[in-house]
């Protein structure tokens, strides 16, 4: 059964006083850190589905794009959407968003939360 959402004004106050604890020292918050953003140039975008001994049809699909849109950012005519960039980031850089990308079954500490001061 699914718990019924306490009014926006109570969750609005229960957020406050949270951030008053914060601001007083009396709370700890937890942070993800994301990886800033990239844009990729043609050329980086070869090389990523390159070093991953991708064709272009295969990377395609897994990208879920026609395989001509592939080959419009390959060749510099178009430019991938700004989710396609973060995609493309993942390809390129795994070991950055691993953290942030585990699974586990047991809930556990999630070693990309960091604690502020």
């Amino acid at each position: 059964m699914r718990r019924k959402r306490p009014p926006l004004a109570e969750r609005l106050k229960t957020a406050l006083q949270e951030g008053i604890e914060y601001a007083r020292g009396e709370r700890e918050l937890k942070t993800t850190l994301v990886p800033v953003a990239r844009d990729f140039t043609p050329r980086q975008i070869i090389a990523i589905r390159e070093k991953r001994g991708l064709s272009q049809t295969r990377f395609a699909h897994l990208l879920s794009v026609n395989v001509k849109t592939l080959q419009s950012w390959e060749q510099g005519v178009r430019k991938p959407s700004k989710p396609t960039m973060r995609l493309l980031q993942i390809f390129d850089s795994p070991a950055d968003f691993q953290p942030i990308l585990m699974v586990s079954d047991a809930p556990a500490k999630r070693p990309y939360a960091r604690k502020h001061k």
